[in-house]
């Protein structure tokens, strides 16, 4: 222990790092995001040999369109085409909506057209506000959430859905059906006489 420049467990520390710990094990450092002007920021990240490689095939599909290649001109393609699928997914966003059917009855599928309009009314944002009139300003984990529980018979209407973060989503439910008693899960095994 006392000499010894080996790390627990027996393995030499790997050569550029300061901690000893293999890649996939080291904390990763967090990413530099830094306005340079108003309008133009520095990223900086680091990236695994095959995001690189994801990178450079880009770059090279996109030659006729990015002759230099540059970086962030493919980031930018790449977030842009991104949030468009994602947008789709999860809320319903279209050029084109088509005129929707309600759920069935006792559903608690939201319809696409119930989403659309609640993520423009409440701008994207969390629309919890505390007693002392604040509203949340998460725009991150957001869930559509029934004003009155769906257990209780609230409808996926755009009056009875609301934006929430996650957080105030269980604190909410909280309020209504009580705190949630962590359940201790048994292994699975099984059952006697099963083939």
């Amino acid at each position: 222990m006392g000499g010894n420049s080996e790390t627990e467990g027996g393995r030499q520390p790997e050569p550029g790092s300061a901690t000893g710990l293999p890649a996939a094990v080291r904390p990763a450092r967090r990413a530099v995001v830094a306005p340079l002007s108003p309008e133009r920021f520095k990223i900086q990240f680091t990236v695994s040999a095959e995001t690189r490689e994801k990178l450079r095939r880009a770059q090279d599909l996109l030659r006729h369109q990015v002759p230099d290649g540059d970086p962030a001109e493919i980031f930018d393609r790449a977030l842009t085409a991104l949030l468009e699928r994602l947008s789709k997914g999860k809320l319903a966003a279209t050029e084109r909506p088509r005129e929707g059917k309600p759920p069935a009855e006792g559903s608690r599928h939201i319809p696409a057209e119930v989403r659309r309009q609640v993520w423009r009314r409440d701008g994207g944002r969390c629309a919890f506000v505390s007693k002392s009139g604040r509203r949340c300003a998460e725009t991150g984990m957001l869930e559509f959430h029934h004003l009155k529980p769906y257990a209780l018979g609230g409808e996926a209407t755009v009056e009875g859905i609301e934006l929430r973060c996650r957080r105030h989503n269980l604190h909410e439910a909280e309020l209504v059906f009580g705190p949630r008693i962590p359940i201790a899960r048994e292994p699975l095994t099984r059952c006697e006489g099963s083939g």
